[in-house]
């Protein structure tokens, strides 16, 4: 027996029970959301809680947390094959996503329809500010001497600047 073929026996053999196919995916409705948990409903009728939003293998300081919103639909995945210590793998509708890895924290959040990147020394948002308080107080040096502050129409164009990604970072 060839090299694949040997793998797909072993692939077959490795995902059924007793003949059988395991149960690894479960498809339901967002009940409600608890911190990092969330309580679903299958279509089975039967109410899972504490189902897990960050599938994680082993305990560490990162994580990805997907938040659902009420009442979408998201398939689980169960390590066991039961439909205890379930995690949600999908969500057809979120509120928001966070990614910790360290002091680096993402958030995209559709709740207001922006994002926040920052570590523990600087935020993207705080980056933003200090451009634009730099952009309004920039000089260079002629032969006159310094310059003066800028003009009225870039002024208008770093206004704009600042209003722009402030609809976007928070």
């Amino acid at each position: 027996m060839d090299k694949i073929a040997q793998l797909r026996t072993r692939l077959i053999t490795s995902s059924q029970e007793g003949g059988k196919p395991k149960q690894h995916v479960y498809a339901g409705s967002v009940v409600s959301v608890q911190g990092r948990h969330c309580t679903v409903k299958l279509a089975s009728g039967l109410t899972v809680t504490k189902v897990k939003l960050s599938a994680s293998i082993n305990d560490n300081d990162g994580e990805m947390l997907m938040v659902p919103k009420q009442g979408t639909r998201v398939l689980m995945l169960s390590l066991s094959g039961t439909e205890n210590n379930l995690s949600v793998v999908k969500a057809d509708d979120v509120e928001y996503v966070s990614y910790k890895q360290g002091d680096l924290e993402l958030l995209i959040d559709s709740r207001d329809g922006k994002v926040d990147i920052h570590n523990a020394q600087v935020s993207l948002v705080g980056l933003m500010d200090q451009l634009v308080q730099l952009l309004r107080t920039f000089k260079v040096h002629t032969p006159a001497g310094p310059s003066g502050t800028a003009l009225a129409d870039v002024v208008l164009k770093i206004d704009d600047f600042e209003m722009n990604f402030k609809k976007l970072l928070k």
